[in-house]
């Protein structure tokens, strides 16, 4: 998850996870794991998620004024319920169709009025990608984080290689930032480590496989011109320097498939000067993003 976000109302990036059992191939001496679920229509799933995210944004003109515009410090705590309206295979890849909602407890003693619950209905398509997604802009900017938190962990299991792992084995991957943002190319560095068995949080009696991911935001453009495209057609010009580190822990029931944990810690700063291309007005936005969110599944046969 990224939150740079706590700048822009993120777009959509989340796969969801196969609604099919798959087993990784298992060639000598790798393990054959299980790493998405079985669902199937009518099916409903319940997650506790909490979270808090922090943002603090010092804005300078070359007048020499400065504000912290937007400081933002927020806690979330809900239950996220997902109800699969469809689930089914074409060309030997999931679809699923699915409705997904935010509850909270009704203490009964709360000062604050009751939150509207607002549904978002999705679809995923064979290849992983969120095809359609109705009702996002209808939550708040702490739902929104606490969705797209929830979906990646969910949906971890379907974007690990389909080969079979060892255990110890450290896959790396990149990602390009697909988020707007005033610094051209950046992208993620992410090392995945296949972890050791244990049981599963939620429902001890299932065993639990355990997925480590190191992630870190590297930066390509000079930070003497790190102008995106769409700045430049706006004659604008930017220059500056962005960093990041997200860690995050998976844990994948072995019986179900079902992510059933999942936490992230995510940190970034940006340090940027957005100018007119005549250098005849200029910002700079120094940018502090954080943000701690966890999730476990509910066995809804202990409530």
């Amino acid at each position: 998850m990224k939150i740079f976000g706590c700048l822009r109302a993120f777009a959509p990036r989340a796969l969801l996870a196969a609604c099919v059992l798959a087993w990784a191939t298992a060639a000598p001496g790798q393990i054959r794991i299980k790493l998405t679920p079985e669902l199937h229509s009518g099916g409903t799933l319940r997650y506790d998620i909490r979270g808090r995210v922090q943002r603090h944004v010092k804005e300078q003109s070359r007048a020499g004024s400065i504000s912290t515009p937007g400081d933002v410090k927020d806690e979330f705590s809900g239950t996220l319920r997902v109800t699969i309206r469809d689930a089914r295979v074409e060309n030997g890849r999931p679809v699923v169709e699915a409705q997904a909602g935010f509850e909270y407890p009704d203490d009964g003693a709360a000062k604050s009025p009751v939150k509207e619950q607002h549904k978002l209905n999705f679809t995923i398509s064979g290849n992983g990608q969120l095809t359609r997604l109705d009702g996002l802009e209808d939550l708040s900017p702490i739902e929104r984080i606490a969705w797209q938190f929830w979906i990646s962990r969910f949906a971890f299991g379907w974007t690990l290689p389909a080969e079979g792992w060892k255990r110890g084995e450290t896959k790396k991957s990149e990602e390009p930032e697909n988020n707007p943002v005033p610094i051209a190319h950046l992208f993620w560095k992410r090392e995945t480590t296949f972890g050791e068995n244990g049981k599963c949080p939620a429902i001890a009696a299932e065993t639990c496989i355990e997925f480590y991911t190191n992630a870190s935001l590297k930066q390509k453009s000079s930070s003497q011109d790190s102008t995106p495209e769409d700045y430049k057609l706006h004659e604008l010009k930017t220059s500056g320097t962005a960093a990041g580190t997200n860690e995050i822990y998976t844990t994948i029931s072995q019986k179900t498939g079902l992510a059933m944990r999942g936490t992230e810690d995510l940190r970034q700063t940006m340090d940027v000067v957005i100018a007119k291309t005549d250098a005849s007005n200029a910002v700079k936005y120094a940018v502090d993003v954080s943000s701690h969110f966890e999730m476990v599944f509910v066995d809804v046969a202990k409530r």
